[in-house]
């Protein structure tokens, strides 16, 4: 569908415009832009460009050391490997994707909601998807059966006293069950195999994230290799201290915002890759199992532990301090609803076929 859009789009700019270059202003003409949605009308005047951004980076297969020396749970530095390239999210997961794909999954009967959350209906599986009644999350449901987004009422206030759209915000109060069930509706809508069992532990392609089909969540591994690209930068953006130009995060004694931002607020980094908000903004969660201590070990295509009770998250938030900004920074969370889930969100992975 994003293809046709593109045709749409350069149709309307290109013979739509040479159509009304015989009036007298471009003040009368409006840019329709067909989707899923629906039609959506731009006054051609108010448009000066119009740039087109992949969702996904292609991140080629490389070799780096994993781990800073210095950074929490990131001291140990270790010779990793990954041999295939993958495709990352330019930026994390927005209410507005979220709320697009839950809908559709609620139609299909893949999930259940209520006014305080969604659940999971699939492969027997009832867990967590969404927690509606925080505060923190801007995606609501209503009796009719349908989601909505809606201004926090929370900091949010405070940090846009004049209002804001949260449709371009990355997703909050989502579970870690959540983040995968995300990545496996859009295999389904693509008709790939799903990456996740929905069953026990919710392994990855039975322990081989890397040779899934399907969207999954970056690796622990895969994720600060993405973040470090591809001189082991100390920070996304390089080797220099944080600043509220580069990031959204707590400097110190003053939120930079006090708020998530709109993903993309901030200059490409790395910009090597041309990934959006790998620091601060909101965490991300991650495939892995949790573990502190990874070990001094050489590791080709590592997948973290077997098991465990935490899952990895990453990149820091609009309310941490600027040593989560740090690329080796190694956070955790429960992957069921509740702790620090206002502050968590997600970006999708998917590994580059043969």
């Amino acid at each position: 569908m994003r293809n046709r859009i593109m045709v749409v789009l350069i149709l309307v700019l290109g013979s739509g415009w040479a159509v009304c270059r015989g009036q007298d202003t471009a003040d009368e003409w409006d840019m329709r832009v067909h989707s899923v949605d629906g039609a959506h009308f731009y006054a051609l005047a108010d448009v000066d460009s119009v740039t087109f951004h992949s969702r996904v980076i292609r991140v080629p297969a490389g070799h780096f050391v994993m781990g800073d020396g210095a950074s929490y749970c990131g001291v140990d530095e270790h010779e990793v490997t990954l041999t295939r390239d993958f495709y990352l999210g330019r930026h994390p997961v927005t209410n507005k994707q979220f709320m697009k794909a839950v809908q559709w999954a609620f139609d299909n009967g893949y999930v259940t909601a209520a006014i305080e959350s969604v659940q999971d209906n699939l492969d027997g599986s009832t867990e967590r998807l969404l927690s509606m009644d925080h505060e923190a999350c801007e995606i609501q449901f209503d009796a009719s059966g349908v989601f909505y987004l809606r201004e926090s009422p929370g900091s949010a206030q405070s940090a846009y006293p004049d209002g804001y759209n949260p449709a371009d915000h990355p997703v909050k109060e989502v579970s870690w069950y959540g983040a995968v069930r995300y990545c496996d509706w859009l295999s389904m809508q693509a008709d790939l195999q799903r990456a996740y069992e929905h069953a026990g532990i919710w392994t990855c392609n039975g322990g081989d994230p890397y040779g899934a089909e399907g969207y999954r969540l970056p690796t622990d591994a895969e994720w600060e290799y993405a973040a470090q690209y591809d001189d082991e930068r100390i920070s996304p953006w390089g080797f220099g201290p944080p600043n509220c130009d580069l990031a959204n995060f707590y400097n110190g004694s003053t939120h930079c915002v006090g708020w998530t931002s709109t993903v993309g607020s901030y200059p490409e980094a790395p910009a090597g890759l041309g990934l959006w908000d790998m620091a601060g903004n909101i965490f991300e969660w991650c495939n892995d199992w949790w573990i502190c201590d990874l070990g001094p070990y050489l590791v080709i295509d590592p997948t973290g532990p077997q098991t465990g009770t935490h899952r990895v998250a990453r990149g820091g938030s609009w309310n941490t301090a600027d040593t989560y900004m740090r690329c080796a920074w190694r956070e955790n969370g429960y992957p069921g609803a509740g702790y620090n889930h206002d502050l968590m969100g997600f970006r999708i992975a998917r590994t580059v076929g043969p």
